[in-house]
Protein backbone atom coordinates (compact mmCIF):
# COMPACT_ATOMS: atom_id res chain seq x y z
CA UNK A 1 0.00 0.00 0.00
CA UNK A 2 1.29 3.46 -0.93
CA UNK A 3 1.31 5.84 2.02
CA UNK A 4 0.91 9.52 1.28
CA UNK A 5 2.33 12.08 3.62
CA UNK A 6 0.11 13.93 6.02
CA UNK A 7 -0.37 17.56 4.97
CA UNK A 8 2.15 19.82 6.68
CA UNK A 9 2.74 23.55 6.74
CA UNK A 10 2.46 24.41 3.05
CA UNK A 11 4.88 26.16 0.74
CA UNK A 12 1.75 27.56 -0.88
CA UNK A 13 -1.95 27.50 -0.01
CA UNK A 14 -2.79 25.68 -3.23
CA UNK A 15 -0.21 22.96 -2.56
CA UNK A 16 -1.44 22.55 1.00
CA UNK A 17 -4.99 21.83 -0.12
CA UNK A 18 -3.73 19.53 -2.86
CA UNK A 19 -1.96 17.55 -0.12
CA UNK A 20 -5.21 17.41 1.86
CA UNK A 21 -7.17 16.27 -1.18
CA UNK A 22 -4.61 13.52 -1.77
CA UNK A 23 -5.72 11.92 1.50
CA UNK A 24 -9.05 10.94 -0.12
CA UNK A 25 -9.71 8.12 -2.57
CA UNK A 26 -12.27 10.09 -4.56
CA UNK A 27 -12.78 8.99 -8.15
CA UNK A 28 -10.99 11.43 -10.47
CA UNK A 29 -13.70 10.81 -13.06
CA UNK A 30 -16.15 13.04 -11.17
CA UNK A 31 -16.24 16.53 -9.75
CA UNK A 32 -17.51 15.90 -6.21
CA UNK A 33 -19.72 18.77 -5.07
CA UNK A 34 -22.19 16.75 -3.05
CA UNK A 35 -20.21 14.31 -0.90
CA UNK A 36 -19.50 16.60 2.09
CA UNK A 37 -23.16 17.37 2.61
CA UNK A 38 -24.53 13.88 1.91
CA UNK A 39 -22.11 11.12 2.96
CA UNK A 40 -18.41 11.77 2.90
CA UNK A 41 -15.35 10.02 1.58
CA UNK A 42 -12.87 9.16 4.34
CA UNK A 43 -9.30 10.52 4.43
CA UNK A 44 -6.40 8.09 4.71
CA UNK A 45 -5.99 8.21 8.53
CA UNK A 46 -9.66 7.34 9.00
CA UNK A 47 -9.54 4.53 6.45
CA UNK A 48 -6.45 3.08 8.09
CA UNK A 49 -8.01 3.30 11.57
CA UNK A 50 -11.12 1.46 10.35
CA UNK A 51 -8.98 -1.23 8.68
CA UNK A 52 -6.85 -1.66 11.80
CA UNK A 53 -9.83 -2.06 14.12
CA UNK A 54 -11.49 -4.45 11.68
CA UNK A 55 -8.34 -6.59 11.64
CA UNK A 56 -8.20 -6.64 15.44
CA UNK A 57 -11.87 -7.63 15.70
CA UNK A 58 -11.54 -10.31 13.05
CA UNK A 59 -8.54 -11.84 14.83
CA UNK A 60 -10.32 -12.26 18.15
CA UNK A 61 -13.82 -10.77 18.13
CA UNK A 62 -14.90 -11.86 21.62
CA UNK A 63 -11.87 -11.02 23.73
CA UNK A 64 -10.92 -7.89 21.80
CA UNK A 65 -14.44 -6.50 21.94
CA UNK A 66 -14.69 -7.15 25.67
CA UNK A 67 -11.20 -5.77 26.32
CA UNK A 68 -11.44 -2.69 24.10
CA UNK A 69 -15.00 -1.45 23.78
CA UNK A 70 -15.33 0.85 26.78
CA UNK A 71 -11.80 2.24 26.45
CA UNK A 72 -12.10 2.95 22.71
CA UNK A 73 -15.51 4.56 23.09
CA UNK A 74 -14.13 6.77 25.84
CA UNK A 75 -11.30 7.84 23.52
CA UNK A 76 -13.95 8.93 21.03
CA UNK A 77 -15.75 10.91 23.73
CA UNK A 78 -12.50 12.55 24.77
CA UNK A 79 -11.66 13.50 21.18
CA UNK A 80 -15.16 14.87 20.63
CA UNK A 81 -15.07 16.81 23.90
CA UNK A 82 -11.72 18.32 22.94
CA UNK A 83 -13.04 19.37 19.54
CA UNK A 84 -16.27 20.81 20.97
CA UNK A 85 -14.52 22.38 24.02
CA UNK A 86 -16.75 20.39 26.35
CA UNK A 87 -15.31 19.92 29.84
CA UNK A 88 -16.64 16.45 30.65
CA UNK A 89 -16.39 13.69 27.97
CA UNK A 90 -19.09 11.75 29.82
CA UNK A 91 -21.57 14.39 28.65
CA UNK A 92 -21.28 12.97 25.13
CA UNK A 93 -23.48 10.12 23.87
CA UNK A 94 -22.38 8.16 20.82
CA UNK A 95 -24.93 7.38 18.09
CA UNK A 96 -25.03 6.14 14.51
CA UNK A 97 -26.39 9.33 12.93
CA UNK A 98 -27.99 12.71 13.48
CA UNK A 99 -31.41 11.14 12.93
CA UNK A 100 -30.75 8.56 15.66
CA UNK A 101 -29.67 11.34 18.01
CA UNK A 102 -32.75 13.44 17.32
CA UNK A 103 -35.04 10.45 17.77
CA UNK A 104 -33.53 9.28 21.03
CA UNK A 105 -33.41 12.73 22.64
CA UNK A 106 -36.91 13.85 21.67
CA UNK A 107 -38.36 10.45 22.61
CA UNK A 108 -36.36 10.38 25.83
CA UNK A 109 -37.46 13.84 26.98
CA UNK A 110 -39.52 13.78 30.14
CA UNK A 111 -42.32 15.79 28.57
CA UNK A 112 -45.64 16.32 30.31
CA UNK A 113 -49.14 16.97 28.95
CA UNK A 114 -49.57 20.72 28.65
CA UNK A 115 -45.96 21.30 27.63
CA UNK A 116 -44.94 21.97 24.04
CA UNK A 117 -42.01 21.78 21.64
CA UNK A 118 -41.38 24.80 19.46
CA UNK A 119 -39.64 24.32 16.13
CA UNK A 120 -39.53 26.07 12.75
CA UNK A 121 -41.02 25.44 9.32
CA UNK A 122 -37.50 25.27 7.90
CA UNK A 123 -36.20 22.24 9.77
CA UNK A 124 -35.44 18.80 8.37
CA UNK A 125 -37.86 15.88 8.17
CA UNK A 126 -35.90 14.00 10.85
CA UNK A 127 -36.41 16.79 13.38
CA UNK A 128 -40.07 17.29 12.52
CA UNK A 129 -40.86 13.56 12.68
CA UNK A 130 -38.97 13.09 15.95
CA UNK A 131 -40.98 15.93 17.47
CA UNK A 132 -44.29 14.64 16.13
CA UNK A 133 -43.68 11.14 17.45
CA UNK A 134 -42.50 12.37 20.87
CA UNK A 135 -45.51 14.61 21.42
CA UNK A 136 -47.93 11.93 20.23
CA UNK A 137 -46.60 9.58 22.91
CA UNK A 138 -46.55 12.06 25.78
CA UNK A 139 -49.61 14.22 25.23
CA UNK A 140 -47.45 17.30 24.75
CA UNK A 141 -47.97 19.51 21.69
CA UNK A 142 -45.75 21.21 19.11
CA UNK A 143 -45.78 24.29 16.91
CA UNK A 144 -43.84 25.31 13.80
CA UNK A 145 -43.02 28.97 13.21
CA UNK A 146 -41.28 30.88 10.43
CA UNK A 147 -37.92 32.38 11.33
CA UNK A 148 -37.93 34.87 8.46
CA UNK A 149 -40.26 36.36 5.85
CA UNK A 150 -37.88 36.74 2.92
CA UNK A 151 -34.67 34.74 2.70
CA UNK A 152 -32.87 37.35 0.61
CA UNK A 153 -33.45 39.96 3.32
CA UNK A 154 -33.06 37.80 6.41
CA UNK A 155 -30.98 39.04 9.34
CA UNK A 156 -29.71 37.42 12.50
CA UNK A 157 -31.86 39.81 14.51
CA UNK A 158 -35.01 38.73 12.67
CA UNK A 159 -34.32 35.05 13.34
CA UNK A 160 -33.63 35.59 17.04
CA UNK A 161 -36.70 37.77 17.47
CA UNK A 162 -38.93 35.27 15.65
CA UNK A 163 -37.93 32.46 18.00
CA UNK A 164 -38.06 34.46 21.21
CA UNK A 165 -41.42 36.00 20.33
CA UNK A 166 -42.88 32.53 19.73
CA UNK A 167 -41.84 31.08 23.12
CA UNK A 168 -44.76 30.61 25.50
CA UNK A 169 -44.88 29.68 29.20
CA UNK A 170 -45.59 26.08 28.22
CA UNK A 171 -42.65 25.86 25.79
CA UNK A 172 -40.31 23.21 27.17
CA UNK A 173 -38.04 22.66 24.14
CA UNK A 174 -36.97 24.82 21.21
CA UNK A 175 -35.67 22.67 18.34
CA UNK A 176 -33.71 24.41 15.58
CA UNK A 177 -31.09 23.67 12.92
CA UNK A 178 -27.67 25.33 12.76
CA UNK A 179 -27.22 25.26 8.98
CA UNK A 180 -30.30 24.48 6.90
CA UNK A 181 -29.72 21.75 4.34
CA UNK A 182 -32.50 23.24 2.22
CA UNK A 183 -31.12 26.74 1.65
CA UNK A 184 -27.72 26.81 3.33
CA UNK A 185 -28.95 29.49 5.75
CA UNK A 186 -26.91 29.60 8.98
CA UNK A 187 -28.95 30.20 12.12
CA UNK A 188 -27.44 32.40 14.87
CA UNK A 189 -27.63 29.58 17.41
CA UNK A 190 -25.47 31.30 20.02
CA UNK A 191 -27.60 34.45 20.00
CA UNK A 192 -30.79 32.41 20.26
CA UNK A 193 -29.29 30.45 23.14
CA UNK A 194 -28.39 33.65 24.96
CA UNK A 195 -31.89 35.05 24.42
CA UNK A 196 -33.48 31.88 25.80
CA UNK A 197 -31.14 32.01 28.79
CA UNK A 198 -32.52 35.47 29.56
CA UNK A 199 -36.07 34.10 29.43
CA UNK A 200 -35.14 31.14 31.60
CA UNK A 201 -33.92 33.37 34.43
CA UNK A 202 -37.59 33.94 35.26
CA UNK A 203 -38.56 30.26 35.10
CA UNK A 204 -38.33 27.37 37.52
CA UNK A 205 -35.78 24.69 36.62
CA UNK A 206 -38.52 22.24 35.60
CA UNK A 207 -39.98 24.79 33.17
CA UNK A 208 -36.80 25.98 31.46
CA UNK A 209 -36.98 26.20 27.67
CA UNK A 210 -34.28 23.81 26.48
CA UNK A 211 -32.47 24.55 23.23
CA UNK A 212 -31.93 21.50 21.02
CA UNK A 213 -29.79 21.94 17.90
CA UNK A 214 -29.43 19.81 14.80
CA UNK A 215 -25.83 20.86 14.18
CA UNK A 216 -24.73 18.51 11.43
CA UNK A 217 -24.07 21.04 8.66
CA UNK A 218 -22.05 23.40 10.82
CA UNK A 219 -20.11 20.65 12.60
CA UNK A 220 -16.74 20.28 10.92
CA UNK A 221 -16.91 23.71 9.28
CA UNK A 222 -17.73 26.48 11.72
CA UNK A 223 -15.52 27.80 14.53
CA UNK A 224 -18.20 27.88 17.23
CA UNK A 225 -17.64 25.56 20.19
CA UNK A 226 -20.33 23.95 22.31
CA UNK A 227 -20.15 26.64 25.04
CA UNK A 228 -20.33 29.39 22.40
CA UNK A 229 -23.50 27.88 20.91
CA UNK A 230 -25.23 28.24 24.31
CA UNK A 231 -27.45 25.23 23.66
CA UNK A 232 -28.57 22.36 25.88
CA UNK A 233 -28.37 19.55 23.31
CA UNK A 234 -26.15 19.49 20.22
CA UNK A 235 -26.82 16.61 17.82
CA UNK A 236 -24.71 15.70 14.80
CA UNK A 237 -23.18 12.93 12.71
CA UNK A 238 -19.54 12.27 11.89
CA UNK A 239 -19.91 11.18 8.27
CA UNK A 240 -20.51 14.55 6.66
CA UNK A 241 -18.28 17.63 7.06
CA UNK A 242 -16.02 15.92 9.59
CA UNK A 243 -15.25 13.21 6.98
CA UNK A 244 -15.54 10.57 9.66
CA UNK A 245 -16.56 6.90 9.47
CA UNK A 246 -20.00 6.18 8.08
CA UNK A 247 -22.57 5.34 10.71
CA UNK A 248 -21.19 7.61 13.43
CA UNK A 249 -22.70 10.49 15.36
CA UNK A 250 -22.99 12.06 18.78
CA UNK A 251 -25.11 14.06 21.18
CA UNK A 252 -23.36 16.63 23.37
CA UNK A 253 -25.32 18.11 26.25
CA UNK A 254 -24.89 19.96 29.50
CA UNK A 255 -25.03 18.02 32.74
CA UNK A 256 -28.34 19.71 33.58
CA UNK A 257 -29.83 18.87 30.18
CA UNK A 258 -29.03 15.17 30.58
CA UNK A 259 -31.20 15.12 33.71
CA UNK A 260 -34.26 15.93 31.56
CA UNK A 261 -34.12 12.73 29.48
CA UNK A 262 -34.33 8.99 30.05
CA UNK A 263 -32.68 6.25 27.96
CA UNK A 264 -34.89 4.59 25.36
CA UNK A 265 -32.34 1.87 24.50
CA UNK A 266 -30.34 0.10 27.24
CA UNK A 267 -26.72 1.14 27.41
CA UNK A 268 -23.77 -1.23 27.10
CA UNK A 269 -21.40 1.17 28.87
CA UNK A 270 -20.17 0.84 32.44
CA UNK A 271 -23.69 1.71 33.61
CA UNK A 272 -24.75 -1.78 32.52
CA UNK A 273 -22.24 -3.37 34.92
CA UNK A 274 -23.55 -1.30 37.83
CA UNK A 275 -27.13 -2.25 37.08
CA UNK A 276 -26.35 -5.95 36.70
CA UNK A 277 -23.98 -6.28 39.66
CA UNK A 278 -25.62 -3.95 42.16
CA UNK A 279 -29.20 -3.96 40.90
CA UNK A 280 -29.25 -0.19 41.05
CA UNK A 281 -28.95 2.65 38.61
CA UNK A 282 -26.55 5.59 38.66
CA UNK A 283 -27.97 8.53 40.55
CA UNK A 284 -27.62 10.93 37.63
CA UNK A 285 -27.95 10.76 33.85
CA UNK A 286 -25.09 11.35 31.40
CA UNK A 287 -24.04 10.70 27.81
CA UNK A 288 -22.71 7.24 28.59
CA UNK A 289 -26.09 6.04 29.83
CA UNK A 290 -27.81 7.60 26.82
CA UNK A 291 -25.48 5.85 24.36
CA UNK A 292 -27.60 3.09 22.78
CA UNK A 293 -26.31 -0.40 23.50
CA UNK A 294 -26.25 -3.42 21.23
CA UNK A 295 -23.54 -4.28 18.74
CA UNK A 296 -22.68 -1.50 16.32
CA UNK A 297 -20.11 -1.22 13.55
CA UNK A 298 -17.39 -1.09 16.17
CA UNK A 299 -14.48 -0.55 13.78
CA UNK A 300 -16.24 2.55 12.45
CA UNK A 301 -17.29 3.85 15.82
CA UNK A 302 -13.81 3.48 17.33
CA UNK A 303 -12.19 5.10 14.27
CA UNK A 304 -14.30 8.21 14.91
CA UNK A 305 -11.34 9.38 17.01
CA UNK A 306 -9.14 9.47 13.90
CA UNK A 307 -11.55 11.87 12.19
CA UNK A 308 -11.31 14.36 15.04
CA UNK A 309 -7.53 14.08 15.03
CA UNK A 310 -7.38 14.62 11.26
CA UNK A 311 -9.52 17.77 11.46
CA UNK A 312 -7.57 19.06 14.46
CA UNK A 313 -4.36 18.67 12.50
CA UNK A 314 -5.82 20.75 9.67
CA UNK A 315 -7.04 23.35 12.17
CA UNK A 316 -10.65 24.48 12.52
CA UNK A 317 -9.77 28.08 11.60
CA UNK A 318 -8.08 26.99 8.38
CA UNK A 319 -10.93 24.62 7.49
CA UNK A 320 -13.58 27.27 8.18
CA UNK A 321 -11.80 29.83 6.03
CA UNK A 322 -11.32 27.36 3.18
CA UNK A 323 -14.93 26.16 3.09
CA UNK A 324 -16.26 29.71 3.22
CA UNK A 325 -13.83 30.82 0.51
CA UNK A 326 -14.99 28.11 -1.90
CA UNK A 327 -18.66 28.67 -1.14
CA UNK A 328 -18.24 32.42 -1.59
CA UNK A 329 -16.76 31.79 -5.02
CA UNK A 330 -19.65 29.47 -5.83
CA UNK A 331 -22.38 31.82 -4.56
CA UNK A 332 -20.98 34.90 -6.27
CA UNK A 333 -20.64 33.02 -9.54
CA UNK A 334 -24.21 31.75 -9.43
CA UNK A 335 -25.60 35.13 -8.35
CA UNK A 336 -24.06 36.74 -11.44
CA UNK A 337 -26.03 34.46 -13.80
CA UNK A 338 -29.30 35.97 -15.03
CA UNK A 339 -30.93 32.54 -15.49
CA UNK A 340 -30.09 31.35 -11.97
CA UNK A 341 -31.81 32.11 -8.68
CA UNK A 342 -29.47 31.79 -5.70
CA UNK A 343 -31.29 30.63 -2.55
CA UNK A 344 -28.36 30.94 -0.13
CA UNK A 345 -27.35 34.23 1.53
CA UNK A 346 -24.10 35.64 0.18
CA UNK A 347 -22.89 36.67 3.65
CA UNK A 348 -20.55 34.32 5.56
CA UNK A 349 -22.44 35.36 8.68
CA UNK A 350 -25.63 33.84 7.29
CA UNK A 351 -24.37 30.78 5.40
CA UNK A 352 -21.82 28.00 5.58
CA UNK A 353 -21.02 25.04 3.31
CA UNK A 354 -24.23 24.57 1.30
CA UNK A 355 -25.10 26.62 -1.78
CA UNK A 356 -28.67 26.17 -3.08
CA UNK A 357 -29.99 27.40 -6.42
CA UNK A 358 -32.55 27.03 -9.20
CA UNK A 359 -32.05 27.31 -12.96
CA UNK A 360 -34.79 28.94 -15.01
CA UNK A 361 -36.41 26.52 -17.43
CA UNK A 362 -35.26 23.39 -15.55
CA UNK A 363 -36.74 21.54 -12.64
CA UNK A 364 -34.28 20.44 -9.99
CA UNK A 365 -34.14 16.82 -11.10
CA UNK A 366 -33.22 17.94 -14.61
CA UNK A 367 -30.47 20.22 -13.27
CA UNK A 368 -28.97 17.32 -11.31
CA UNK A 369 -29.23 15.05 -14.35
CA UNK A 370 -27.59 17.54 -16.73
CA UNK A 371 -24.74 18.09 -14.28
CA UNK A 372 -24.32 14.34 -13.82
CA UNK A 373 -23.94 13.99 -17.59
CA UNK A 374 -20.88 16.20 -17.23
CA UNK A 375 -19.57 14.12 -14.32
CA UNK A 376 -20.46 16.79 -11.75
CA UNK A 377 -21.99 15.48 -8.52
CA UNK A 378 -24.66 17.74 -7.03
CA UNK A 379 -27.62 16.95 -4.77
CA UNK A 380 -31.12 18.26 -4.27
CA UNK A 381 -32.81 19.37 -1.08
CA UNK A 382 -35.44 16.79 0.07
CA UNK A 383 -38.02 19.38 1.06
CA UNK A 384 -41.52 20.08 -0.21
CA UNK A 385 -41.08 23.84 -0.44
CA UNK A 386 -37.29 24.07 -0.84
CA UNK A 387 -36.61 21.58 -3.61
CA UNK A 388 -33.39 23.22 -4.81
CA UNK A 389 -30.18 21.99 -6.40
CA UNK A 390 -27.15 22.15 -4.12
CA UNK A 391 -23.40 22.46 -4.44
CA UNK A 392 -21.45 21.78 -1.25
CA UNK A 393 -17.82 22.88 -1.72
CA UNK A 394 -15.54 21.49 0.97
CA UNK A 395 -11.90 20.78 1.71
CA UNK A 396 -11.90 18.08 -0.98
CA UNK A 397 -12.48 20.72 -3.70
CA UNK A 398 -10.40 23.30 -5.57
CA UNK A 399 -11.09 26.75 -7.00
CA UNK A 400 -10.72 25.29 -10.50
CA UNK A 401 -13.44 22.74 -9.79
CA UNK A 402 -15.80 25.46 -8.60
CA UNK A 403 -15.23 27.38 -11.82
CA UNK A 404 -15.80 24.22 -13.85
CA UNK A 405 -19.13 23.64 -12.09
CA UNK A 406 -20.13 27.27 -12.58
CA UNK A 407 -19.36 27.02 -16.27
CA UNK A 408 -21.60 23.98 -16.52
CA UNK A 409 -24.47 25.93 -14.93
CA UNK A 410 -23.82 28.89 -17.24
CA UNK A 411 -24.40 26.57 -20.17
CA UNK A 412 -27.82 25.46 -18.87
CA UNK A 413 -29.81 27.91 -20.99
Amino acid sequence: MIHQKQPTQPQSTAQYWEDVRAQFNLSPDYLHLGASQFIASNPRPVREAIANYRRVLDENPVFNTLDMENDEMQKVRQAAARYLHLDDPDNIALTDSTTMGLGMIYTGLNLQPGQEILTTEHDHYSQHESIRQATARTGATYRKVRMYDRLHHVTQEEMVESIVRAVRPETRVVGITWVHSSTGLKTPVGLIGQALADLNRHRDEADRALLLVDGVHGFGIERDTFPELSCDFFITSGHKWLYGPRGTGLVAATHAAWQTVSPIIPSYTEAMDVIIEKNERPDHMDGKQMTPGGFHSLENRWAFTAAFEFMEQLGRERVCERVHQLNRQCKEGLAAMSHVTLHTPLSDELSSGITSFEVRGYNTDKVIERLKEQKIVATKAPYTHYNYARFTPGIINTEEEIEQALEAVRNLR
